[in-house]
């Protein structure tokens, strides 16, 4: 990667930081764009996440299609135009809005379909957030969060949206099958933000525009846009985020699950044989239909 330092342990040192990775551009006709990253290209230091998409929609772009094993988390930035409309198995047909998550978890299997309305420009983060194999076969739910209802921490040169979870003392949703820390972080010219992440914690931090300096325990790490770095979890700890110019931020932290599993698309199950059994559920009608 031009300019982005591949940063790796050595033995004999105790670094907490992670290396630097630069989201791969992916694109699906002229309505969908975005930067994805998955676990694979975090070694496992991403955990509990397994997927994220930075992207841009305009237009339909995907079927409706079957969640398995994991959440499937919508956050919609602040800037987007519209609406993005979501329907699920679950019997939901609702318009997210700028600033509004909604958390899909599927567990033992659910589908959605989301979509653009006419003449919107969704701009939003899709996340897979993997479930430990207790919670995999548990019937799927769902949480919405609404923008208005998201806490905000303001001071310093930063104002940053607790979407999930806590950070200095400001609580936002915490109703997330694990518990799940979601922070969604503006830095104004020489603005600094630090989060006190909890001992047991990963974080997961992207650079969502401009240029973050993430700095833990002595380590710094510049993630310029469309770049993401972790925390490894351990004792508790500090993470500051500064920036020189206007940067956007979002930090990403839960508990690492430790577990094998077996990736089929956007099934996540224990084992092949739960694979099989869940597609032949969904073959069935099982977890119900989208509304129409």
């Amino acid at each position: 990667m031009d300019g982005i330092a591949n940063i790796e342990k050595t033995e004999g040192t105790a670094q907490r930081l992670g290396q630097i990775v630069l989201g791969v551009p992916h694109s699906i006709g002229s309505g969908f764009s975005a930067r994805h990253f998955s676990e694979e290209m975090f070694a496992g230091a991403m955990d509990p996440l397994l997927m994220v998409d930075h992207f841009v929609m305009t237009a339909p772009t995907f079927e409706p299609h079957l969640h398995a094993g994991i959440s499937a988390v919508t956050a919609m930035f602040e800037d987007s135009e519209g609406v993005f409309l979501n329907r699920d198995t679950l019997g939901h047909n609702i318009e997210l809005k700028a600033g509004d998550l909604y958390w899909l978890t599927a567990a033992s299997g659910a589908a959605h379909e989301e979509k653009p309305a006419k003449n919107s420009r969704v701009h939003a983060l899709q996340v897979f957030v993997n479930l430990p194999e207790r919670l995999k076969k548990c019937p799927a739910r769902s949480l919405r969060v609404d923008a208005g209802d998201v806490p905000t921490i303001e001071g310093g040169g930063h104002r940053v949206r607790v979407v999930l979870g806590a950070s200095g003392g400001i609580k936002g949703e915490t109703g997330t099958p694990e518990e799940t820390t979601m922070l969604d972080g503006f830095l104004a010219a020489d603005g600094r933000f630090s989060h006190a992440l909890p001992e047991g914690r990963q974080a997961w931090i992207y650079a969502v525009s401009g240029t973050v300096t993430v700095a833990a325990d002595g380590e710094e790490r510049v993630l310029p846009a469309g770049t993401a770095t972790t925390v490894e979890a351990g004792l508790a700890i500090e993470v500051a985020m500064t920036a020189k110019a206007p940067a956007h931020f979002v930090l990403m932290a839960g508990k690492p699950i430790h577990e094998t599993f077996v990736k089929h698309g956007p099934l996540v199950m224990s084992t092949a044989d739960d694979v099989r059994r869940t597609l032949a559920d969904f073959a069935r009608g099982k977890f119900g239909r989208v509304p129409t």
